[in-house]
């Protein structure tokens, strides 16, 4: 009698997301996480603005974790960047799913093979984000400043390398694509990376001195992140 083993990890996961991605574009779900952030971001900075929260004295920008310390933003923070995670977690799998689907088969089986792995590491470091954002969401940086920041530092940059990845995947299928769609990508891509370059090098030196400018350069990839998914096969 031939036994069945259940699928495991990844491969069980993309087996359910596929049928997914079969009648949802993944660009669509894509997009909503992108909103759903944004609408959550505007509201903590807004309650934050209206109860005086925002430390306007240091900086007329503030650091996006500094938009959501005190209640009640703090409530509506860790709730809607928790739900903001798992929307991005999903969204890995469904990206993974159509990036298989599409964007692996267009030469020979070597190189198909190829960018099946390519897509199974990238996918684990955009899955890596997503679970480093939930602990974004459950510690702010005044209730653990080195655990927030490194929660957070391993988003930005996990997510920029996926999409990055994602971005050079695309490149090299463009029939899943268009023209726009990837010109939109390489500039959000490219902002940045180059934002995250300068926020990093200014934190090294000093937070204090520098304070509006990191802040800037905080606020700039969150824009570049949420500005990506114009796409995949938009």
């Amino acid at each position: 009698r031939r036994e069945h083993s259940a699928p495991r990890g990844w491969e069980a996961a993309a087996r359910g997301m596929s049928q997914v991605v079969s009648q949802v574009r993944a660009g669509t779900v894509v997009r909503a996480t992108a909103l759903v952030a944004a609408c959550v971001v505007a509201t903590t900075t807004l309650v934050s603005a209206f109860l005086g929260d925002l430390p306007v004295d240091v900086s007329p920008v503030p650091m996006i974790s500094d938009t959501f310390v005190r209640a009640p933003a703090s409530y509506v923070a860790r709730a809607g960047v928790a739900a903001v995670a798992c929307l991005l977690l999903v969204t890995t799998l469904l990206v993974r799913s159509f990036l298989k689907a599409f964007a692996c088969e267009d030469g020979s089986r070597k190189d198909a093979a190829f960018w099946r792995r390519v897509t199974e590491c990238h996918s684990c470091v955009g899955a890596a984000a997503a679970l480093a954002l939930l602990v974004v969401a459950a510690v702010n940086d005044r209730e653990n400043l080195p655990a927030h920041f490194a929660a957070a530092s391993v988003f930005f940059i996990g997510t920029w390398l996926w999409h990055l990845c994602v971005f050079v995947q695309l490149c090299a299928h463009r029939s899943v694509t268009d023209a726009k769609s990837l010109q939109w990508k390489c500039v959000c891509v490219v902002i940045s990376g180059v934002s995250l370059a300068a926020f990093f090098a200014m934190c090294g030196v000093s937070l204090a001195r520098f304070y509006e400018p990191i802040a800037l350069c905080e606020w700039l990839p969150a824009g570049g992140i949420g500005g990506v998914p114009r796409g995949p096969g938009a």
